[in-house]
């Protein structure tokens, strides 16, 4: 009989067979006469100072449940939430078992909705400080659209059309379209396997070091929403995820009195299932046989990185210095320049790309007088791109050939320091301030450096035991070089073009906050928060956006047994922007309004008929938007762009026996949102656009979950 197949963590297992491996995994033998509880302590009187109360459980400790659900999966965005986009009954389980020894060797096992996408597990076995190996797996998901319809079917690496289908100058001429939609599931799954351990000792009475290594292997399947398009006519396809990355982290440290240091690397390697993406055009071709259009996807690429640090301390300072490397290459072959007519040459096979970086960290911190105290950093990187520069075909939509371009290599070096000083001024009020300086240049891009200075200052102060509050406030300034666009492209920006990470910038930030706390379990805290920032020299671009919040949280204990929370935060961003369709000066201008809001309460009662029963109750709100207006000539707002959340989580346990208990869950999920961009269009809405037409959701959701735990 099968117990349970270790390479699918979706695992089902009896009990009985379950109980029975843990007793055979749990009783792990011990070399004869090196447990401590062998030790000779005949003549030791230990009696009157040991303490009974602090010694460590020993023996099992066993926990397993066992959840069987109802999830509505109609919409998959819902399982977001649950863990699981199946509809209908779900089941999974769960254990958290423990073995220890009183030689203080330990084994642990837990595990959670195994069974579910995002179950997870985790084995630890050794003597926690001294060596351990932990073996593990993590289930993500992030689930997107399940209703959509697209004609395309997936074949490995191609997007085909049915047999019979007959293709069209627009899509409203394609006669077979609507008879051959069928659902594409948008949503992606990581299944994440981990193995390492740690081994750790003394040198000497005054001095340790700790090695470590640990192996992740993750594998991603699943697809995501992208297009493809031959000369003006476009589709929008479920491309077909399934990849994986390999990890390999290893490190050595030693320490001692006051220091620390150490070496740590890491090695990871990404690799592609798919080699490209080829897909059939719904269209008749514009020009002789372009049946078939092709994506490049993500290539494989590795990277390696070491780094050494050191620490120490006395007396009240502290230094911490850190550097490293790191190469990021990748030397995947190049797909032709285009599969539609006689491809360009191609100047190499692969571009052999390669990437290095160095970094270096400097910290202090340290207390000069019993009220002054400081804190310095200084962090450096160079980021050189070594790629070969070779002169490539521009090939435009797959289509036509329209001359060479040289590959642009982005190079980056950065350079951060700051500075920052607290001091107290009496027993209850103290002031912190502080200065920082980035310095970043760039190659290849408009702007070759960009300077940008800081100052902050912050007062707080303890009015009483149950309140205090503080006030900060800070401003930046932001310039550089000369900006003088690009012109090594077909395609250059506007001279009059800022871009807002390279633009002249000055920001203004200040937060309010005050929290007051009382005897008798009450507690709220709140905050105002503000950011102005102003590109005062951009005349094209991004020229203005400001921030505006303020959060409010509240708990009460009202007894051992009963407690409330509510919370509620809201924040505004408004931004202005200015446009040239001249390639010039501005000739159109838009301003966006943007409001988010969160608010929450929750309740818990516990121990209630005889110290049996638990409740909980939340709930949460949450609505985002945005309202976009653009003025050329007239004023034309945009359409709907919002999201709305309603969300209800309640739990009801209820202890059966000392050993037993029962529990109850109901999530609810009432969530719709729109985008003007695609509201109310269907898939031929638009002629040269074959699309997955209104991709918004609108569903009210369930979930209600039985869980039975069980304690051995």
């Amino acid at each position: 009989m099968q117990i349970m197949n270790i390479s699918t963590p979706k695992a089902c297992f009896s009990l009985t067979l379950l109980a029975w491996a843990i007793s055979g995994v749990l009783n792990t033998a011990h070399a004869e006469g090196y447990e401590i509880q062998k030790a000779n302590r005949s003549g030791v009187k230990s009696e009157a100072w040991s303490c009974k109360q602090c010694q460590p459980k020993t023996g099992r400790q066993v926990n397993v449940s066992a959840t069987l659900a109802y999830n509505d999966g109609e919409d998959s965005r819902f399982g977001n939430r649950t863990g699981t986009d199946k509809d209908g009954l779900v089941g999974a389980v769960g254990a958290d078992m423990q073995y220890q020894a009183e030689s203080g060797y330990q084994t642990r096992l837990e595990a959670d909705k195994l069974g579910f996408d995002t179950g997870s597990a985790k084995l630890t076995t050794g003597q926690p400080g001294h060596y351990q190996i932990q073996l593990g797996y993590k289930g993500l998901a992030n689930y997107q659209y399940n209703q959509l319809k697209s004609p395309y079917l997936t074949d490995n690496d191609k997007m085909l059309l049915p047999d019979n289908w007959v293709a069209g100058a627009t899509t409203h001429s394609m006669p077979l379209l609507q008879s051959s939609l069928i659902e594409q599931d948008l949503s992606i799954t990581r299944n994440r396997f981990n193995l390492g351990g740690y081994y750790a000792g003394h040198i000497s009475s005054s001095s340790r070091y700790k090695a470590s290594v640990n192996y992740q292997h993750e594998n991603r399947s699943g697809a995501k929403k992208t297009s493809a398009n031959i000369l003006t006519n476009s589709v929008m396809l479920a491309q077909p995820i399934n990849d994986s990355t390999d990890e390999v982290d290893a490190r050595v440290y030693f320490g001692g009195a006051g220091w620390q240091a150490g070496i740590n690397s890491q090695i990871s390697q990404y690799k592609n299932d798919h080699q490209a993406l080829l897909w059939q055009s719904a269209y008749t071709p514009t020009f002789g046989a372009a049946y078939f259009g092709q994506n490049a996807v993500d290539p494989d690429n590795k990277a390696y990185r070491i780094a050494a640090e050191a620490s120490g301390g006395q007396n009240g300072h502290n230094i911490l210095m850190h550097a490293g490397i790191s190469n990021m290459s990748q030397d995947e072959a190049f797909l032709p320049a285009t599969i539609n007519g006689p491809s360009p040459v191609l100047p190499t096979d692969n571009l052999d790309a390669q990437v290095d970086i160095q970094d270096m960290v400097l910290k202090y911190s340290g207390r000069i007088t019993q009220d002054l105290s400081v804190q310095a950093s200084y962090n450096y990187q160079d980021r050189e791109n070594k790629t070969a520069q070779l002169d490539f075909p521009q090939v435009v939509t797959d289509s036509f050939y329209q001359g060479t371009e040289q590959n642009r290599l982005h190079d980056k070096r950065s350079k951060q320091f700051d500075l920052k000083g607290k001091y107290r001024l009496t027993p209850s009020a103290y002031a912190e301030a502080g200065y920082s300086r980035d310095e970043i240049m760039y190659s290849e891009l408009d702007r070759q450096s960009i300077d940008e200075s800081g100052l902050f200052a912050k007062l707080s102060y303890r009015y009483s035991s149950a309140w205090s509050a503080w006030l900060k406030g800070e401003v930046l300034d932001r310039n550089g070089s000369e900006y003088d666009a690009v012109t090594s492209t077909q395609s250059p920006s506007n001279p009059w073009l800022r871009k807002s990470y390279l633009a002249d910038r000055k920001r203004q930030k200040v937060t309010l906050h005050t929290d007051y706390q009382t005897d008798i379990g009450f507690s709220v805290g709140a905050s105002l928060h503000s950011i102005d920032d102003d590109y005062n020299h951009t005349s094209v671009g991004l020229t203005q956006v400001s921030y505006l919040g303020y959060d409010v949280t509240a708990q009460y204990l009202i007894s051992d047994n009963l407690s409330l929370n509510a919370y509620l935060n809201q924040d505004w961003r408004d931004s202005d922007q200015a446009g040239s369709n001249r390639f010039s000066t501005p000739d159109w201008y838009s301003t966006a309004e943007e409001k988010s809001t969160l608010i929450g309460a929750g309740i818990a009662y516990q121990n209630l008929l005889d110290n049996r029963l638990d409740l909980g109750l939340d709930y949460s709100y949450s609505d985002g938007q945005s309202d976009t207006e653009i003025t050329y000539g007239i004023t034309s707002p945009y359409g709907d762009y919002y999201s709305r959340k309603h969300n209800i989580n309640a739990y009801a346990k209820y202890k059966l026996a000392d050993s037993m208990s029962l529990r109850f869950d109901w999530l609810f999920e009432k969530y719709q949102d729109a985008n003007w961009q695609n509201q109310n269009t269907t898939w031929d809405t638009v002629p040269n656009v074959l699309s997955f037409g209104d991709i918004s959701h609108d569903y009210n959701a369930h979930y209600l979950g039985l869980t039975l735990s069980y304690q051995m």
